[in-house]
């Protein structure tokens, strides 16, 4: 097998934009530390098959090794993530924080073709001086959205559904993407008029999913968006979350449904998850949002984290017997309905062709009919 002439530095921006070490990205790759250096450096030229294995495990194109130089490394969304053992991005993470910056760019290219291809951001915004309580009744008038109307979806899994599509009304991308559970809740990015929102498909909960959409939200209202964990302790972080409960639980509605009980109260579960069920959100997010209120004891959501943090049973509907889950709408879940329609009229108003489209779906666009009707 013929030695492929590469620069060695593509190979250590390979390495480098999946935040490995040369002894991580060895061992992960099945070579010695030395060997490795090596072609990095430019001394010794790798076969074919060692570039086919650093593309597999680095999840990169195979065509990207052979460019002539190295492109510039993308700065990450700013790390809002305070968890005393929060550590290095992983693997996962960062591809698919580089999977929307991409998607972004792509719809900034397809925004100079013909800009009405895009939808208009109409979100508000906030300041961290203000009371994100007030700031999530604000958002929630908006939103036009009353509790009675929250009340009537039939479950978490419904709530995240209509939730996710009223947001994506906002003009605001939002995608749904595996990550490792403990390392982040999801991410934002905003680019003047381009908004995404990123959530970790991979929390315990369709509930948690809920919260963390609003999580994100709260972030680009404030223009400070980033990668979060939800952690308290982070005062951006602490407003998001005060935002995402008050929103999703407005404080008049939750009043009455507590009404008889003399405050504070020390809710019992059976109680936390009867009001989380009665408003379509996390038994955390209600924990939090009875404490923040004062209908809960001061340190009430702290004391009682462990049965909020145990994941709850699944809540998606069954599927009919012998059916399965199309891998078209496994697919349009991780990238939304906003991002689909997008692309799709942007192919048909040939602004970008086919290929690209295929590419920015992750369909064959052969699959793209398939596609329209599942949007339907």
């Amino acid at each position: 097998m013929a030695e492929v002439p590469i620069n060695g530095k593509v190979l250590v921006w390979a390495r480098t934009i999946r935040g490995f070490s040369v002894e991580q990205a060895a061992d992960l790759l099945g070579v010695p530390a030395d060997e490795l250096e090596s072609y990095e450096s430019g001394r010794q030229k790798p076969l074919v098959g060692f570039l086919r294995n650093v593309a597999a495990k680095y999840k990169v194109s195979f065509a990207s090794l052979l460019m002539p130089d190295p492109l510039p490394i993308a700065k990450l969304p700013t790390d809002h993530r305070t968890r005393a053992d929060a550590k290095p991005l992983t693997i996962n993470t960062l591809v698919a924080i580089e999977e929307i910056s991409e998607a972004l760019d792509a719809f900034e290219d397809i925004a100079d073709e013909d800009p009405r291809l895009l939808p208009k951001l109409r979100i508000g915004t906030a300041t961290l001086d203000e009371d994100p309580e007030e700031v999530a009744a604000r958002e929630r008038r908006r939103f036009g959205v009353s509790v009675h109307d929250q009340q009537q979806w039939r479950d978490l899994a419904g709530a995240r559904r209509h939730w996710r599509r009223l947001i994506e009304q906002r003009g605001v991308f939002t995608y749904m993407l595996p990550m490792p559970e403990k390392e982040l809740s999801g991410f934002s990015l905003l680019r003047d008029s381009l908004a995404a929102i990123c959530v970790n498909d991979n929390e315990t909960s369709e509930g948690a999913k809920i919260f963390t959409l609003f999580h994100e939200y709260c972030h680009l209202l404030l223009r400070q968006t980033g990668i979060s964990d939800e952690n308290d302790n982070n005062r951006v972080e602490r407003f998001c979350n005060q935002f995402a409960a008050s929103f999703l639980v407005p404080k008049t509605a939750l009043n009455d449904a507590v009404s008889g009980f003399a405050m504070p109260h020390e809710f019992t579960d059976a109680e936390v998850k009867r009001l989380a069920a009665h408003f379509r959100v996390s038994n955390r997010a209600m924990a939090l949002r009875l404490e923040r209120t004062g209908l809960a004891s001061s340190g009430f959501y702290g004391r009682r984290t462990g049965p909020w943090d145990i994941p709850e049973s699944k809540e998606q509907e069954p599927l009919p017997a012998g059916r399965t889950l199309s891998y078209i709408k496994i697919r349009l879940k991780r990238i939304g309905r906003l991002h689909a329609t997008t692309v799709l009229h942007a192919v048909e108003s040939r602004a970008i062709n086919s290929f690209d489209a295929a590419d920015l779906i992750g369909l064959k666009s052969s699959s793209f009919g398939r596609l329209r009707a599942a949007l339907k």
